[in-house]
């Protein structure tokens, strides 16, 4: 076989096996992006249950094992379900305390939508509430009675709670974070869950603007500038921090 014919044979077989990874990634769905994610992925904390959190300092790293579900569990993103962060927020804590393992989209829908409907019978809307109107859901439909928003908040706050074994849920201009996964420019009003931290400097989180929000990483101070309650009369983001924390 001369060189031409070789270099033919070789551009051939790689215009082939490209094909085959091109049909592959058609066919199981798998971007490139995620291919990247999955190699870049640190390495996490273990996740911890609420039982096993007894610090007398604030550890270097923790990860709570908070189940994790989308606010589109279906990848449907309709009018409802581009307003459903902060239910999905509180699915997925309600999931922890209860030592949930999984939230199925079918659970996780199924879910939303009894929060949604639950709303709208009693206050007419259930788009937009601040920090201060989940954190009410929390008690009157889930039935917790430790709930506490606290504002002001540091990062080391935030820390504190999760070291306690207790998730924090954080109002958010979604646009400050910055993820390339959501939708566009990302929501001017976000909600998600803290579930830990790593020693290099992220928080971990369930962020349920994204499929690809399980242990999702953002840096301390990206997360921190971007948490900002809603205000409901102003129909604007107030800047001020808060969280929204329960226990049992």
């Amino acid at each position: 076989m001369n060189r031409k014919k070789a270099d033919k044979s070789i551009q051939t077989l790689v215009f082939l096996f490209a094909t085959v990874l091109l049909v592959a990634g058609f066919f199981y769905r798998v971007s490139i992006k995620d291919a990247l994610a999955a190699l870049s992925q640190r390495r996490l904390p273990r996740p911890q249950i609420a039982a096993e959190t007894n610090y007398a300092a604030i550890p270097s790293e923790i990860n709570l094992a908070v189940p994790f579900a989308a606010q589109a569990p279906y990848r449907v993103w309709d009018a409802v379900h581009e307003e459903t962060c902060e239910e999905a927020s509180l699915l997925m804590v309600d999931g922890y305390y209860k030592k949930v393992k999984k939230i199925t989209p079918a659970v996780a829908e199924a879910g939303l939508l009894k929060l949604v409907d639950y709303q709208k019978k009693i206050s007419g809307f259930f788009e937009d509430t601040d920090a201060a109107q989940t954190a009410k859901l929390l008690k009157d439909y889930f039935g917790y009675k430790k709930v506490a928003v606290s504002y002001d908040i540091t990062i080391v706050d935030i820390k504190r709670e999760l070291v306690l074994g207790r998730p924090v849920i954080v109002p958010l201009a979604g646009r400050l974070l910055g993820n390339p996964y959501f939708r566009g420019a990302g929501p001017d009003y976000h909600m998600l869950v803290i579930k830990g931290y790593t020693k290099d400097g992220f928080f971990i989180t369930n962020d349920p603007g994204t499929r690809r929000g399980a242990d999702y990483l953002y840096k301390f101070d990206k997360l921190y500038q971007a948490i900002n309650d809603w205000d409901s009369q102003k129909q604007a983001l107030s800047g001020r921090k808060a969280m929204i924390v329960m226990s049992r």
